[in-house]
């Protein structure tokens, strides 16, 4: 069932990026990229089992910003996609700071959903800075890493795939280091790293399509 969940999850997330990009350009894409890094910071507190691997929910739409990225990059440009990093960094760091806020409220003696909202919003400090970290450092090296993969081998599948493993490998030890080192055994640190990097690599190869999809146009080669 979970997997079948993905499935459908990662078609419809993958599915409303190119959309949006059809449909509003790069400002369709941009607000996608804000409205997907606040669903992330939602989903990753779900774990979940698919196949036998224990994963954050938040992987698929993370996934999706990639895809965004990368669309960004080869249609509009390494300026709007970094744009859209920043914009999309900014939606985070507002949500959290927001939410950090709210949840200073005493609530009324009727109130039924302040244990609920701490469960979700009540973030580790620790974790939310790795989360920031690895998100902007990942997302900026992409854009780097497409356009010169695109400068040299001239194909989007490259450019793609190439730019999309190297920064979510970074972004896997970014998160893993900064979140959990101390917390963990090394060796509990390499399974959970090696785990997130392989479910983000096989998503990372899922997207190709789409991308050709939303660049049918643009590409030569």
């Amino acid at each position: 069932m979970n997997f079948f969940i993905s499935f459908i999850y990662l078609i419809l997330s993958f599915s409303l990026t190119v959309l949006c990009d059809k449909k509003y350009g790069k400002l369709g894409l941009t607000i996608w990229m804000c409205v997907s890094v606040i669903l992330c910071n939602i989903q990753t507190i779900k774990i979940a089992e698919v196949f036998g691997w224990i994963i954050s929910l938040g992987n698929i739409s993370y996934g999706g910003i990639f895809l965004a990225t990368d669309i960004l990059s080869e249609k509009y440009g390494e300026k709007s996609a970094k744009e859209a990093i920043h914009l999309s960094f900014l939606s985070m760091l507002v949500f959290t700071l927001f939410m950090f806020l709210f949840l200073q409220y005493e609530p009324s003696s009727i109130d039924t959903s302040q244990d609920a909202l701490l469960t979700i919003f009540n973030y580790i400090p620790r974790i939310t800075l790795g989360s920031m970290i690895a998100y902007y450092v990942s997302q900026n090296l992409d854009t780097k890493l497409y356009r010169l993969l695109k400068n040299k081998f001239k194909k989007i599948w490259i450019s793609n795939n190439g730019s999309t493993f190297i920064s979510q490998i970074v972004d896997t030890i970014l998160f893993v280091s900064i979140s959990f080192l101390g917390m963990m055994s090394t060796k509990e640190l390499i399974e959970l790293g090696l785990t997130m990097m392989l479910f983000k690599v096989i998503i990372a190869v899922l997207d190709t399509p789409f991308i050709y999809l939303a660049t049918r146009k643009e590409e030569k080669s």
